[in-house]
């Protein structure tokens, strides 16, 4: 089995993420401004990474997304897989989510709690036809975009505390990676 799968809904996904890193990096002033970094970043993303994995060890636990495994890949699906994480997937999804929509509710609410639960609530709704059986609201990816709703608290978190899309983006990559070796498909 691929460890991972390419549908016509990925592939549109995949294509919209690419004309908003267009739109972003050619038309938002000084766009190399958000990815800034600090060395002192780093002693953040360690307790952020602790506690996103136990809250999401927490949330698969109640809502049975996944079985916990370890599937075996080779080092070329691995790389694939990190390439697919990183630059497909965690770079146009920050830039989008915690660089356009969590900046913008931001600058609306002075309320740093509202700020993050407005974007990781708008971060899980996104999700929710990841895998969908059908456009039938019974059938959406509940349990995925519950999951990605707690990722996105923390990735949303990290952003606000480092005011960069490189720790969001490192720990996006990771989430990915470790669901992709330790969920079962």
């Amino acid at each position: 089995m691929s460890s991972i799968r390419v549908s016509k809904y990925h592939i549109l996904i995949i294509t919209t993420y690419f004309f908003i890193c267009v739109y972003f990096f050619f038309f938002t002033l000084n766009p190399l401004s958000y990815f800034d970094f600090h060395k002192s970043d780093i002693i953040l993303l360690l307790p952020v990474i602790f506690c996103t994995f136990i809250c999401l060890f927490l949330t698969n636990y109640l809502i049975k997304f996944g079985e916990i495994v370890i599937n075996r890949k080779n080092l070329s699906k691995i790389l694939l897989i990190i390439f697919y994480a990183g630059v497909l997937i965690a770079l146009p999804e920050e830039i989008l989510f915690r660089g356009i929509v969590a900046k913008n509710i931001q600058q609306y609410f002075s309320n740093i709690y509202i700020t993050i639960i407005l974007s990781a609530l708008i971060f899980g709704m996104a999700h929710l036809l990841n895998g969908a059986k059908s456009f039938w609201p019974k059938n959406w990816n509940w349990k995925l975009t519950a999951m990605t709703f707690v990722a996105g608290i923390f990735l949303c978190l990290i952003y606000l505390m480092t005011n960069s899309l490189t720790i969001p983006i490192i720990l996006h990559s990771l989430l990915i990676l470790i669901n992709k070796i330790f969920i079962k498909d």
